[in-house]
């Protein structure tokens, strides 16, 4: 097995988030800290191809992502500048790169079998409601206590995080891969923890060493596994001073690493 760069994304601003889209998608969520405005863009993750790219509202920087479904994004507003309580409901197609519907009455709490499960804040308590994901209109009230809305939302996470595979933290034994995890700790003296995920016969790890400055450095290595040789090596971030965890993750044989929090390399795994 090898591992190739595919493509790289980067609009030279903060990547914020990269968003589970569905149809071999990915919303990346970027942010413009000097200006503080976020910027939204849609591509497809197996070429890099923009589909959508640079939306922005009126709202310039208090706006952030819900979910995406069925080529729909749905955005949400804050109640107050640096509180973390979400406002309004707005849904943006991606494909006609239009406005379907929004709503300043609900709050989004998740959607499902293409029903969006919404609330209104109540003096005591909640008030839930589905909506139709892409009109917004009211399919039926569900009333003050909706017991199945913690079901649901584990239920969604499973659907959209299916095909996603996230490194496991190294703890020995792992077959195969202690020799190699023990060669590169004799080789390097390395900070922390050692994330790390198997591909076949490969080997792929994000561990942090210290620079002469006493700042951390994260670094990424593919091994073949059989010969023990380095395929790929990336620094993904230099002079940090927390570690990162989770620096890379995979969809189907595509291996996602984000760099400098500006960049995104893609790789692909083939035979």
């Amino acid at each position: 097995m090898n591992i190739y760069r595919n493509y790289t994304y980067s609009n030279k601003r903060q990547i914020w988030r990269i968003i589970p889209a569905g149809n071999n998608r990915l919303v990346i969520e970027d942010r413009d800290t000097a200006t503080r405005e976020v910027f939204f863009s849609c591509i497809d993750m197996n070429s890099g191809s923009v589909i959508l790219e640079n939306l922005q509202f009126d709202e310039k920087f208090w706006m952030g992502v819900e979910e995406v479904y069925k080529d729909v994004i749905f955005f949400h507003k804050y109640q107050k500048p640096d509180l973390p309580g979400h406002a309004d409901i707005i849904a943006w197609d991606i494909n006609k790169n239009a406005e379907l519907w929004r709503s300043d009455e609900y709050l989004f709490s998740l959607i499902y079998d293409d029903k969006i499960y919404c609330f209104k804040n109540l003096f005591e308590g909640q008030k839930y409601y589905q909506l139709d994901y892409y009109t917004g209109e009211i399919i039926s009230e569900l009333g003050e206590n909706f017991d199945q809305i913690g079901h649901l939302k584990e239920l969604r996470e499973t659907e959209v995080y299916k095909d996603y595979r996230f490194p496991e933290v190294y703890n020995a034994p792992v077959k195969d891969v202690d020799p190699i995890i023990e060669a590169l700790k004799s080789e390097i003296l390395i900070s922390g923890k050692i994330d790390y995920f198997v591909a076949g016969n490969l080997l792929l790890i994000s561990y942090h060493t210290i620079a002469d400055n006493g700042k951390l450095q994260n670094n990424f290595r593919a091994l073949d596994i059989s010969s023990k040789k380095i395929i790929l090596e990336e620094i993904l971030n230099k002079e940090i001073t927390n570690y990162i965890p989770d620096s890379f993750f995979l969809i189907n044989d595509l291996v996602f690493l984000l760099k400098e929090k500006e960049t995104l390399f893609v790789y692909l795994i083939n035979d």
